[in-house]
């Protein structure tokens, strides 16, 4: 098995869990933060043991909410990691939600090693903020970043959504120039995708929630891009940019198809083998079955799955062409890669595949085309 150097963490607890949310994500559960904290700690402490991996290049704590865990509880997480050892200069990320990024926490964060936030801010707007459920105001939002940078964060991301029923595009302008404004080195923004098992796929299933066309939001995608490149910021991933030197490395691990461990309730493991063969492997869902069984085991096992070689390459193909710069696992491909070529979609640049600009807009049917 090739070495491991990223580590995923989930924190699988909410406040609420917003209606378009399909993460692994329960509200009304922090009672059981304590215990999970301590199963998580020994599902680590045994992956150390057990598996080749580290110095760590990449850290993320993810979820879910982890800003609610306590700063002592993201300290004693940390801990753990350190024993499998970290590499100089490795980027260890925490999600948080505005609410939760105090001073006292943003010093807690950093002593415990964590150098790089990731804020939920999803949108400023009054309106938004209601529809998306999101508990914070804008004020709230545009605070916390400000509260990380004078707190001692160099690396700050915000998450954003486009597409929100009821923002037009002004209103989605005004939202990015005011983070823009409060100095975050990379930004994320995301499409208000409707997952069919939450309540907004319900509501729209139902016709209580319209949402916005394919026009309004590739009218607004194309506008962060152009406002986004006009300040500095390189668009690297079809839904990040980042000023330079500040692409988020966890993520590119996953984009670059490179084996990661994924430790918590629901997380995703892929290791990939000498023989190129590539295992996927998930974890325990539910926060009560998975503390019972990585307390007394060191694990959390619920399943896997072992692709081929040409399987994983066509995975490979189907997640690295999201990168700007492009990817070579397409030209494994042949016919997938002219036929794309011809339709406009893809470009070829050397050993490099790509997306067109038209590509990008339909990324998803581009990426399936691998899948063989």
């Amino acid at each position: 098995m090739e070495r491991i150097h990223s580590l995923y963490l989930h924190v699988p607890f909410c406040t609420w869990v917003c209606k378009y949310c399909d993460f692994n994500a329960y509200a009304v559960l922090e009672g059981l933060i304590p215990a999970y904290i301590d199963a998580l700690a020994r599902e680590i402490e045994t992956a150390g043991e057990a598996l080749p991996i580290g110095p760590l290049d990449t850290v993320f704590i993810g979820g879910g909410t982890p800003s609610l865990l306590t700063t002592e509880q993201v300290r004693r997480l940390m801990d753990r990691v350190h024993r499998i050892g970290l590499a100089p200069g490795a980027e260890i990320t925490l999600e948080a939600n505005p609410s939760n990024v105090t001073s006292e926490h943003v010093d807690g964060w950093l002593r415990s090693g964590v150098n790089r936030l990731s804020v939920g801010v999803q949108g400023l707007q009054p309106d938004a903020l209601r529809f998306l459920e999101r508990l914070h105001s804008g004020s709230d939002a545009i605070a916390a970043l400000r509260t990380a940078r004078a707190g001692g964060f160099s690396n700050i991301n915000a998450d954003l959504l486009y597409g929100v029923p009821g923002v037009k595009l002004a209103g989605w302008l005004e939202t990015l120039e005011a983070v823009l404004a409060a100095g975050v080195q990379h930004l994320s923004a995301y499409e208000l995708t409707v997952e069919s098992k939450t309540r907004l796929g319900q509501e729209v299933r139902t016709g209580l929630v319209p949402m916005p066309g394919d026009d309004e939001q590739l009218a607004q995608y194309w506008a962060a891009a152009e406002r986004l490149e006009t300040s500095g910021y390189e668009h690297y991933e079809i839904s990040n940019w980042s000023l330079p030197g500040f692409a988020c490395r966890h993520n590119l691990v996953a984009w670059q198809y490179r084996p990661y461990l994924g430790c918590g309730a629901g997380a995703h493991s892929m290791f990939r083998r000498f023989d190129r063969s590539t295992e996927r492997r998930w974890n325990i869902k539910g926060p009560q079955a998975y503390i019972k069984q990585a307390s007394a085991s060191g694990h959390a096992v619920a399943g896997s799955e072992t692709l081929s070689p040409e399987r994983a390459l066509g995975e490979a193909a189907m997640i690295g062409v999201r990168l700007l710069d492009g990817t070579t696992a397409a030209r494994g491909f042949p016919v997938q890669r002219t036929h794309l070529v011809e339709a406009g979609l893809l470009a070829e640049h050397d050993d490099l595949v790509r997306l067109t600009r038209r590509g990008i807009e339909l990324a998803n049917q581009v990426g399936a085309a691998f899948l063989v």
